[in-house]
């Protein structure tokens, strides 16, 4: 497997408050505490600590949600190094995608695996922790999954957080899955046959799935749906709840965007939710009272402060609200997000401040696109590198016509004749009146437009004489962006695994290191007998 490192400056695909942050330029800097490099991660590592009532509270957690789950010597161990002080953790996590989903999910965990192992010591273990956002409730975002370019659905009526839904119907689900990895991935089919199973939540399926795939590399697989972490996360949410805490510093944050950043998320008066079963419902104020929204209870502040005190599992973070709650329940050195992520991320380091919190290093997920050997092939055959992939399309593709076309498309030198021509004539005739200028002027814009019509005839001539050529390089193009999207946010990983075997996740995790910095293309070898 041949690896390929652009900046991601040069794919285009990154916003400038990514790509900052990615340097530590000033810009960025206000809106974190530590830089994205290896001395900022040393900085959080010295200046990190976690109470000891928390840390037992986690720990118990993770005893309870584990249960009777088999655990690799690597998940155990690092189970019992989070009981101990001094003990950090590096964090990921993602919605409940069926069967895993996309290619860069892969990527968060084997990036959160790699820092987790490469910032720890015998003073200061780090664990990397996958942190399941089972309380969305965004079916449509996880029923299902791409496999092969094809999609495979989960149609179930269930409502309320994903994470709670039971796989009703699961079974044919399941099987269609299976088809379309193939018989070489038979030790993939029967993890997840054991991971989905009819009736399971989707949540419990999650974690056995993460547990099987990454348990011998020590990961951590941790729901925030649990009575005793939202127990130590109700004083924030108190917070949020009397006053807005989160819309007052988020506006602020905003307010001190350099141009080119904008806020990812949208902030509301209240950004938390309240749960029922089979509903979460937004809490919104209503004049002096706060409202459950879908038909829920409608509070007095007083009435929302007990409810909280009394059930605080009831209450759920949206968006903004849930890196205040990993950082509570979490002794985080790091979290391990896309560009999405992050950017909302900086909508929030004065709500880390006002309620005393420590904010992790915001490190940028690994990006990366996978090609065969023989898309590499043609493309060195074409002429082109492989940041031509990530080049305007209609530029390679002009480049491509004009290079082996036994004529010229561009008029350039005709259109420069043609402009002195008028510019001649409109300086020699300006002394007969200004409506001679304005006549010349309009016969050059004819003429100028009857070139450009021309050169747009021998653009497409030479395109059709160049087909077979331009049909190769919009097949690798559409191979690394299918369907006009990049391919880890469509492919899921189960696809890579297929054809490439269990072994795969080892060696991504030597090939991606987050601190590097850089896109990765993946050359992949045809897979082996071995590997299949």
């Amino acid at each position: 497997m041949r690896r390929f490192a652009l900046p991601y400056a040069a794919t285009g695909q990154f916003s400038r408050m990514v790509l900052d942050l990615l340097e530590d330029a000033p810009p960025i800097q206000p809106f974190r505490q530590h830089g994205f490099h290896a001395s900022g991660m040393q900085e959080a590592l010295q200046a990190r600590s976690f109470p000891a009532a928390h840390r037992l509270a986690l720990t118990e957690a993770l005893r309870r949600q584990y249960g009777d789950l088999p655990r690799t010597e690597a998940v155990q161990a690092n189970l019992d190094r989070l009981a101990r002080p001094g003990t950090f953790t590096v964090t990921t996590g993602h919605q409940l995608c069926l069967f895993g989903g996309p290619a860069f999910v892969l990527f968060k965990v084997l990036n959160a695996v790699r820092l987790a192992r490469d910032l720890s010591s015998e003073a200061h273990p780090v664990v990397p922790v996958f942190w399941m956002a089972s309380e969305d409730h965004d079916r449509a975002e996880v029923d299902h999954v791409v496999l092969r370019g094809g999609t495979v659905r989960w149609s179930t009526t269930a409502t309320g957080p994903v994470g709670r839904m039971t796989l009703a119907g699961i079974g044919p689900v399941l099987r269609q899955v299976e088809a379309l990895l193939g018989p070489q991935a038979e030790d993939l089919r029967t993890l997840l046959r054991e991971a989905y199973v009819d009736g399971r939540s989707l949540a419990d399926a999650t974690r056995r799935l993460m547990n099987a795939l990454f348990g011998h590399l020590g990961l951590v697989v941790l729901d925030g749906d649990d009575p005793a972490l939202k127990a130590l996360f109700a004083p924030v949410m108190r917070e949020e709840l009397l006053n807005g805490m989160i819309a007052r510093t988020a506006a602020y944050a905003e307010q001190q965007f350099p141009e080119g950043y904008s806020a990812q998320a949208h902030v509301r008066p209240i950004n938390l939710f309240h749960l029922a079963p089979g509903s979460r419902a937004r809490i919104a104020p209503d004049g002096d009272h706060v409202q459950v929204l879908d038909g829920g209870p409608r509070w007095t502040m007083d009435e929302a402060l007990e409810a909280l005190e009394e059930r605080p599992e009831d209450f759920s973070p949206n968006v903004l609200m849930r890196p205040l709650y990993q950082e509570t329940v979490l002794p985080n050195v790091a979290v391990v997000g896309g560009g999405g992520e992050l950017a909302y991320w900086m909508q929030l380091r004065w709500a880390f401040q006002a309620v005393q919190l420590p904010m992790p290093v915001t490190t940028l997920r690994t990006s990366a696109v996978f090609i065969e050997e023989g898309q590499a092939a043609q493309l060195a055959a074409l002429g082109l590198a492989v940041d031509d992939l990530f080049a305007e399309r209609h530029g390679v593709e002009r480049r491509l016509a004009e290079r082996d076309a036994p004529f010229a498309t561009r008029l350039d030198a005709e259109r420069a004749a043609l402009q002195a021509l008028f510019r001649g004539l409109a300086e020699r005739n300006a002394a007969a009146g200004p409506s001679f200028v304005r006549s010349a002027a309009s016969a050059e814009q004819r003429a100028l437009h009857g070139l450009e019509r021309m050169e747009q005839r021998l653009l497409r001539t030479a395109k059709h004489r160049n087909e077979v050529v331009l049909r190769r390089y919009q097949a690798i193009r559409e191979a690394v962006f299918p369907g006009g999207v990049l391919q880890e946010r469509r492919e899921g990983f189960l696809s890579l695994l297929a054809d490439h075997g269990l072994s795969m996740i080892d060696r991504l995790l030597n090939e991606l290191d987050p601190l590097e910095k850089h896109f990765s293309v993946f050359v992949l070898p045809p897979r082996s007998p071995q590997e299949a």
